[in-house]
Order: structure tokens, then C-alpha cells, then sequence
């Protein structure tokens, strides 16, 4: 009896047929950074929390962390594009990574100091590298094939993202969120024992762990990518001359419209889960890690459409 050839399963079936032969394992590893930058923007909603409490900050100033994250992006994202039509996405993906890492070892320092800003300035690294990649990741991607099935490639890809984003909040829920809150009464005795500073201190020192992690993660990837020999692809070394220049874009009205959309659908996003967990601590009178499994359930929920494409 003649052995029967192994059975491909339908994930990997359709993935295949979407990318060229031979260029799998660059769009594995690219497609593994899609999931990458998603655990950082959402542990950024625990962050905030956790800051309220570690920094005894309002509400408001918390909120900075998201200010300073996406400043990353503002002032990078342009740079970024113009740094890879010299270098190439290859040495976008590394640099984005490096400086990726470098934010959260960051961290360890900042959580010494016990000082808000140098978090920031931490998370502001961090958002610096992910605009690398996310710059480089969605073009890369939808051109590593046939341009009739550059949003396949692309939906396959994306869907990893929310799978970071649900990673981020469960991460930071059970190893930065200590599920220890003191009353008024509490912090008025543990300031009387001279012992408020310490567990201010303690609490400070929880978000370090996960973030560097998270950066010899980004590092070793880095170096896979590096070591990985990616195709040529035509489009990343053009001058631009026969397409335009960025000023035309400002001509065409639904451009800005796009633009506008994008910013208060982000916008939206950003602001209902940064604040969810404080939400549902008041409305509701659940433990902060209760509120974080919320939170997590609510991420999965608006991840469903996303993963359809894996299904």
C-alpha cells in the first residue's frame, strides 16, 4: 500500500497560496510583528491605572501615557518612511525593534528613579520603534506577492494584531496590576509607619518585569530579521519622482476626510479603553484585576471580525 502525502491544513494551505515561493518565513516574521506592537498599545490602558496608583496622579495626568505614546508616532512615522525608501523595509523592521527594546529596558531605570516623566520618555521610544513597523509592516506585506492579493496577505497579517492587543491587557493585568488597594485609611496609617513611599515604590517596580521581557523579545527578533535574507521589493527604493509628492495629497478632499476619520476613530478607541478599568472599578466596585479581565474580554469581543480571515 502506497503511503498517502501529508495533508496541508487549510491555514497553511491559504497562507501559501498567498505568498511566493520561498518567501514564507519573511512573511512569518513580519506577520509576528503585526502581534508584537499590539501587546504595547494596550498594556498602555493597564499602565494607566497602574500609574494612578504607583504615582498617586490623577486621572488626568495619567492619561499622558497615551499623549506621550502617540507622539512617537506623530513625529516618526514621516521620518520612518524616508529613512526605509533609502534602507529598505529590512533595515526599517530592525531599527524599529532596537529602538522598540531600548524603550522598555527604559523601564528598569525609570522604575528606580521612581520618576513619571522618565516613563514617558520611555514610552515614547517605545511608539518611536512601532511606527518603524508599522510603517514598513502593511507595505511590506501587500507587496510580497501578487497585487491581486495584497489585502488577503494583508487580513491574514492584521489579524494577529488584536491577538497582541488581548496578550497586552492579560499581561498586564496579572503581572502589573498587584490587586493591592489601599483606602484612605490604609494610606493614612501606612504614611504614619513612614512605609507609604515603600509601597508607592513597590508598586512602581511591578511594570518593570513584563516590559523588559517584552524588549529581549523585540531584540532577538531583531536579529532573526537581520539574519533572514528578505526579496527586493521594487517599490521600497523609489525617488518618487513619476508619484507625486506629499504636498499634492493636501488637493484631494477625501485624503483629508480620510485623514480626519482616522484620527477621531483612533481617538474614540484610545479613550474609551484608557479609561476602562477605572470605569468599571467606580461603576461597578470590582478589585482592578476583575475590571482588567473586563477589559480583555472586551478586546476579544472587538477581535472577532478580525481573526475571520484565520477561521
Amino acid at each position: 500500500m502506497s503511503e498517502s502525502a501529508p495533508v496541508a491544513s487549510p491555514v497553511t494551505s491559504r497562507i501559501e497560496g498567498l505568498v511566493p515561493a520561498g518567501q514564507l518565513l519573511p512573511f512569518v516574521l513580519v506577520t509576528v510583528l503585526f502581534y508584537l506592537w499590539g501587546i504595547p498599545n494596550n498594556l498602555n490602558d493597564v499602565l494607566i491605572r497602574q500609574f494612578m496608583k504607583s504615582f498617586a496622579i490623577t486621572r488626568f495626568q495619567a492619561g499622558l501615557v497615551q499623549s506621550a505614546f502617540y507622539l512617537g508616532y506623530f513625529v516618526l512615522a514621516l521620518p520612518a518612511a524616508l529613512l526605509m525608501r533609502k534602507l529598505g523595509y529590512k533595515a526599517g523592521f530592525v531599527i524599529g525593534l532596537l529602538l522598540f527594546g531600548v524603550g522598555t529596558f527604559l523601564f528598569w531605570p525609570a522604575a528606580v528613579i521612581g520618576k513619571y516623566g522618565f516613563f514617558l520618555f520611555s514610552l515614547f521610544v517605545i511608539a518611536s520603534g512601532l511606527s518603524f513597523l508599522e510603517t514598513a509592516s502593511n507595505s511590506f506585506i501587500a507587496q510580497l506577492g501578487p497585487a491581486q492579493n495584497s489585502e488577503k496577505r494583508l487580513n491574514v497579517s492584521q489579524a494577529f494584531n488584536p491577538l497582541g492587543s488581548i496578550s497586552g491587557v492579560l499581561i498586564g493585568t496579572i503581572f502589573i496590576l498587584s490587586g493591592v488597594e489601599l483606602n484612605s485609611q490604609q494610606i493614612d496609617s501606612l504614611k504614619a509607619q513612614h512605609l507609604y513611599d515603600a509601597y508607592l515604590q513597590s508598586e512602581t517596580l511591578r511594570v518593570v518585569r513584563p516590559y523588559l521581557v517584552l524588549g529581549a523579545v523585540a531584540v532577538c527578533w531583531a536579529f532573526l530579521i537581520w539574519r533572514t535574507k528578505f526579496p527586493t521589493i521594487k517599490a521600497e527604493h523609489e525617488d518618487g519622482g513619476n508619484h507625486g509628492h506629499f504636498r499634492e495629497l493636501l488637493q484631494y478632499p477625501r485624503f483629508l476626510w480620510a485623514v480626519l476619520a482616522q484620527f477621531m476613530y483612533v481617538g474614540a478607541q484610545v479613550g474609551t479603553w484608557s479609561y476602562f478599568i477605572p470605569y468599571v472599578q467606580e461603576s461597578t466596585h470590582q478589585p482592578e484585576r476583575i475590571a482588567g479581565y473586563f477589559l480583555t474580554g472586551t478586546l476579544a469581543a472587538f477581535a472577532s471580525d478580525g481573526l475571520s480571515p484565520l477561521i
